[in-house]
């Protein structure tokens, strides 16, 4: 069913100003959701809104959240996060890294002691609209093992990087696993099955049995490289910045206490190496060289990182964000408690 993207993102907010958020917040944090639902990242948008609900009734989070500076030298900084909803820190982390890389010409900003930051591309894709590249990465609880061991030690541990760019932009935002465990625990909601290359169950079998999947492991894409990836997103945004990293992090999704998550950010000011509008006309035409590249069998056209969800948010702005009828449901149900106006769908 197709939503009004502003009234999903008042709907949002009031649920958030609701929990305990406050409404500066909650904007912020509406943004971040209703932007992966329009991009169709569906396991990052406001879906998590009940998952949050789950965590402030059962007092593993707190609201509002208030993030702080806890290290500024420099070029780098760290924040505690406050074990508040990771939007907020990560909109601070994003703000402040811009602020020092205008500055210094790159930054680096840590975040500690928060929660899932939602959708990576979020963050990075505002940098690279301020004329900067940003690498962005968060770690999470256990759910993949190391290449050749079938004992789930790190999570899919994303990576978002965007560049500045005209048109579509370039921004890749990718788990450093074959699939985000979000997508596994929505076809376990769904009753669906997985693909065979997704997953081991706890034995470290291959299934594509989303339930037998979420009790084993997640496979790395590439093998070893993802493997390799996902270990130094966990040594730089879980270890490095005082955060939780390997076993010692826990799942925002169930009620296991605080999930402790480390998040890094990287920005680099375009303009320190070279006029930013030479820059974008470079990116231009290196993105038509790419698509103008012979098509490999079944394939119409090339993509750059990005282009698809590109063009998904800009179908939504235009006719609204496809939300399933389940979750319409969810969110209508938090809209009545909250004492909202708004119901979605009706």
């Amino acid at each position: 069913m197709k939503i009004p993207v502003n009234s999903l993102r008042q709907g949002a907010r009031d649920i958030l100003v609701y929990l305990g958020e406050t409404p500066e917040n909650a904007a912020e944090i509406a943004n971040n959701l209703v932007k992966a639902d329009m991009r169709g990242i569906s396991t990052h948008g406001t879906y998590l809104l009940k998952i949050i609900d789950m965590r402030v009734k059962g007092k593993q989070l707190f609201l509002p959240t208030v993030p702080k500076i806890v290290s500024d030298s420099g070029a780098t900084a760290i924040i505690d996060g406050a074990d508040g909803i990771g939007m907020v820190a990560g909109h601070m982390a994003l703000e402040l890294g811009m602020e020092k890389a205008k500055q210094f010409g790159i930054s680096v900003v840590l975040i500690r002691n928060t929660n899932n930051v939602g959708s990576l591309a979020s963050y990075t894709q505002r940098a690279a609209d301020h004329g900067m590249i940003a690498i962005m990465s968060g770690n999470a609880a256990p759910a993949m093992a190391p290449w050749g061991s079938a004992e789930q030690f790190m999570g899919t541990n994303p990576i978002g990087i965007s560049i500045p760019a005209d048109g579509s932009g370039f921004t890749a935002d990718m788990a450093s696993s074959v699939v985000a465990r979000g997508k596994i625990r929505k076809a376990s909601r769904q009753g669906m099955q997985i693909p065979e290359n997704w997953a081991l169950d706890e034995n470290g079998i291959s299934t594509t049995d989303p339930n037998k999947a979420l009790k084993g492991t997640l496979l790395p894409i590439g093998g070893p490289k993802g493997s390799a990836l996902a270990l130094t997103v966990d040594i730089m945004s879980g270890m490095l910045s005082g955060a939780g990293y390997g076993k010692a992090l826990k799942s925002f999704h169930e009620l296991e206490g605080p999930t402790n998550v480390g998040v890094s950010i990287i920005i680099i000011d375009v303009s320190r190496f070279m006029p930013l509008d030479h820059f974008k006309e470079l990116m231009s035409d290196y993105a038509e060289t790419i698509k103008g590249l012979k098509k490999a069998e079944g394939f119409t056209e090339v993509l750059m990182p990005g282009e698809i969800e590109y063009r998904k948010e800009k179908n939504s702005e235009e006719s609204g964000v496809e939300i399933d009828a389940q979750q319409i449901a969810v969110l209508n149900e938090l809209l009545a408690q909250a004492g909202s106006e708004i119901r979605l769908g009706v």
